[in-house]
């Protein structure tokens, strides 16, 4: 409580992000490249900060090169381009 009989509100808590399906259609990607893929986007968006319950989200890539790494960041960043 503070002095004026007024109680602070609790600091903010995360928000937890919740994934039912993450369906990646990208030609020649392994099983475990998929695998690793995904748990990067995942590791991504859990700190991204998003809030909110979205059904369904779909996201279209152009070419795609670089790193695992480099595309779950491009990934993510149309993600939360679109969610927020």
């Amino acid at each position: 409580m503070s002095s004026a009989g007024q109680t602070t509100p609790a600091p903010e808590k995360p928000s937890d992000v919740t994934i039912d399906r993450l369906v990646l259609d990208i030609p020649g990607l392994a099983p475990a490249e998929a695998k690793t893929l995904a748990k990067e986007i995942g590791e991504r968006l859990s700190v991204a900060g998003l809030a909110g319950e979205h059904a369904r989200v779909g996201v279209t890539l152009g070419p795609v090169g670089g790193s695992q790494r480099e595309l779950a960041a491009r990934i993510v960043a149309v993600l939360i381009e679109r969610l927020v």
